[in-house]
């Protein structure tokens, strides 16, 4: 099958099966063939840490496979280079002197042996609490990913973005209500499903008092249209390409959003569109729902940093909470004494602090344990 076909395919998979978590180790499986992987993992994490970790894995044992993500993950020299390289897709091991990462003892009993030395890494979405990630991986004798690789995963990117960023909307709505059209009045964003001609097929609560409050956004005769002329072609053309990209006759290469002011108010605020695989029940209209167009603020709500989070969930002093982001980031106790510039025998007396109020035992624990408090993982 040619790459392009295969490519089509794909995408149309990625907005079928998104929203539905039993079907993502099928689709993970057809992800990672794709870039030339052998074992895959598919993650989503909550940022405010309220819901559980949802994960998926391919090509390697499950339950083996999670001791790897919550007991050794966090020992990976290559973790501070995946973490700071957010939003690319990145080859995990250009991070690390190959040599020095043969000789560690992770190598030796967890990487050679499950056969994931090389890792294409990438975080695709951010959006409505919750960070998504995809990873690659396939041992030394398949060699590192190659460029033509590491591209088929960045075309890959921005379908993966649009698909998850509605699908972390629908399930925080979907928690609280099973009616569609209920569901959507539960949520703080703005979203109107539409037709390709962004003919309304519904219009949550908080998009109808929107259109009410901004003149700039209109709802009225049944069609979504937007004041400023340059922005309504803008969101039109942006509508034309999610869908003939959803369907595999485009490719997209981004998946940012929209910027838009409202009329004399001068308020911004940030639209995103993102196909649907298939029609939602309960939308109570003829109009086929072929689009979500979401709608927020342009202000950003700010997330509370990992150190706040990590001390109101352990109840830890302001500096057990700094040593806790910093060992559950990778940082070695002796560089968090040099960057603090306080004794080592003081930052061993805050670790012990820190076993205690966590109830574990070991510096592997210890970091399985607030990572799963801060949701973040190796990829």
């Amino acid at each position: 099958m040619e790459e392009l076909e295969v490519y089509s395919r794909l995408v149309g998979s990625i907005y079928d099966r998104v929203g539905q978590p039993e079907e993502w180790p099928a689709l993970l499986e057809d992800l990672t063939s794709f870039v030339g992987g052998r074992v895959g993992q598919l993650a989503v994490f909550s940022l405010d840490g309220t819901r559980k970790p949802m994960w998926a894995v391919s090509g390697f044992d499950r339950s083996q496979y999670r001791t790897f993500l919550y007991r050794h993950a966090t020992e990976d020299p290559r973790l501070p280079y995946i973490l700071s390289n957010q939003g690319k897709v990145i080859r995990a091991e250009e991070g690390v002197d190959a040599a020095q990462f043969r000789e560690t003892a992770l190598f030796k009993e967890v990487v050679r042996p499950f056969g994931i030395e090389h890792s294409l890494v990438t975080y695709f979405a951010r959006e409505a609490d919750v960070m998504a990630t995809l990873a690659a991986m396939r041992d030394e004798e398949a060699g590192a990913f190659r460029p033509a690789e590491v591209r088929r995963l960045a075309m890959l990117v921005p379908h993966l973005r649009r698909a998850f960023e509605f699908y972390a909307l629908m399930r925080q709505a979907s928690e609280r209500s099973s009616d569609l059209a209920s569901a959507l009045d539960l949520l703080d964003a703005a979203v109107i499903l539409t037709d390709s001609r962004l003919r309304v097929a519904h219009a949550n609560r908080a998009a109808e008092e929107l259109a009410k409050a901004c003149t700039g956004l209109s709802l009225d005769k049944g069609s979504l249209a937007i004041k400023d002329s340059q922005c309504s072609r803008r969101i039109a053309r942006a509508a034309s390409e999610a869908l003939a990209a959803a369907s595999g006759d485009a490719t997209i290469t981004q998946a940012e959003h929209i910027a838009i002011t409202c009329g004399e108010s001068g308020m911004l605020y940030r639209v995103s569109l993102h196909p649907l695989s298939r029609r939602p029940a309960g939308t109570g209209t003829r109009v086929k729902a072929e689009l979500a167009v979401v709608i927020r603020s342009g202000a950003p709500k700010a997330q509370e940093n990992s150190a706040t989070r990590l001390q109101r969930l352990f109840g830890l002093t302001s500096a057990e909470a700094i040593l806790a982001n910093a060992v559950a980031s990778g940082r070695s106790l002796n560089a968090h004494a040099q960057e603090r510039g306080i004794a080592i025998s003081t930052v061993r007396t805050q670790l012990r602090s820190l076993f205690a109020k966590t109830e574990t035992h070991r510096q592997g624990e210890l970091v399985a344990r607030l990572r799963e408090g801060l949701d973040i993982s190796l990829h």
